[in-house]
């Protein structure tokens, strides 16, 4: 029996080594064997308390990216503690004893032996006295010292790349006049009719703000269930804004005028960013089951479509000469990304117009 809890304990402390590794040092944190369907889990049930208590739904939902990261770094902890413990549990009052007194030999003294190694207390008044579980208990402080390090370090990293991401979605907030159009951060970027330099180059970083966001989500998949209060800072809304911005500037502008922004590398850039965003979030974020969404009406995007167009004439700026035509390239442009985008903002539960309001608000 005592090789058997042995087993079960080794198994226990290489599943929590393997996850560690897996989530916090390998690039690609979505391999977690533990901690991926943890956060599955969990937000499955966040979400279901929050359809449970409709007017708290933003807050409940607010919660979850602090509490899967409480509840990952808790199961790290309790996957070595009780495994370690069981491993010294067949020892105990033979190879483990208790200075001066009879050693007791329940799993409760096991705990109380594991915890004081991998908190890395020192020795108590249990003690190992063979070589074989001296050895052990070193191996169990060191595994204690590097978890609490690794943890601190994961943290710092989670929450330094979630403020980089928030200060890009709010600056996206207010270039669009907080009106969450990308017509209206077209419109400014092409000051009197004029796109500069200085546009291709506030695309590119809007293309590099993506890719960091991408690169972040990869090395840490938590946080992409940090879901704020404030509709603003959502992702999807995020990256509506520059695939709309992308796609109305092939379609709306006016070819002759642009032809140098409209085929440039900016341009070119920033697509490509959110496409590759959209499908590898898709891949390594979404499960199967939130792809699955009904499509949303064309008429509506040609709607908005005529509406940019609009603005953007309204600001000075050379649209598209034939206006259908335009329409169709929109059309056909946005189904390539929408549909992501919208298992994206339901899957993390907003509604659609907090994502991207249908009717430009004008902006003098």
């Amino acid at each position: 029996m005592g090789w058997l809890l042995q087993g079960i304990g080794t198994g226990l402390v290489v599943l929590a080594i393997a996850d560690i590794y897996l989530t916090v040092l390998y690039p690609r944190g979505d391999k977690g064997i533990i901690s991926v369907p943890l956060a599955r889990g969990l937000w499955h049930f966040f979400r279901f308390s929050a359809k449970t208590i409709r007017t708290q739904r933003d807050r409940i939902l607010s919660y979850m990216g602090p509490t899967l990261l409480v509840a990952t770094v808790t199961v790290w902890i309790l996957l070595l503690l009780i495994g370690f413990a069981l491993i010294s549990w067949v020892a105990l009052d033979n190879e483990i004893q208790m200075q001066g007194k009879d050693t007791p030999t329940d799993f409760a003294t096991a705990i109380y032996y594991s915890g004081y190694s991998l908190s890395t207390l020192g020795i108590g008044d249990i003690r190992p006295q063979t070589g074989t579980y001296r050895l052990l208990m070193i191996l169990e402080a060191v595994l204690g010292f590097s978890v609490f390090t690794i943890t601190l370090t994961y943290l710092q990293s989670v929450y330094n790349q979630l403020i980089q991401r928030n200060i890009f979605a709010l600056s996206l907030h207010h270039r669009t006049g907080k009106t969450a159009n990308a017509a209206v951060l077209l419109a400014g970027l092409g000051s009197n009719g004029s796109f500069d330099s200085s546009t291709r180059q506030d695309l590119n970083n809007m293309a590099q703000s993506l890719l960091n966001i991408l690169e972040s989500n990869h090395s840490y998949p938590v946080m992409g269930y940090f879901r704020l209060q404030e509709s603003y800072y959502a992702l999807a809304r995020v990256v509506f804004l520059t695939m709309d911005t992308v796609t109305l500037i092939k379609s709306a502008l006016n070819e002759e005028s642009y032809r140098s922004l409209i085929y440039s590398a900016a341009v070119k850039g920033l697509e490509e960013s959110g496409m590759q965003f959209l499908a590898e979030l898709a891949e390594s974020f979404l499960p199967s089951s939130a792809l699955r969404v009904k499509g949303q009406s064309e008429q509506m995007w040609r709607s908005h479509y005529y509406q940019a167009v609009e603005h953007l004439a309204a600001q000075g700026i050379a649209t598209v000469a034939n206006l259908e035509a335009g329409a169709d390239l929109y059309v056909s442009l946005r189904r390539r990304w929408n549909p992501n985008i919208i298992a994206l903002a339901k899957y993390m539960e907003y509604d659609w117009s907090a994502i991207a309001p249908s009717v430009v608000q004008r902006v003098d």
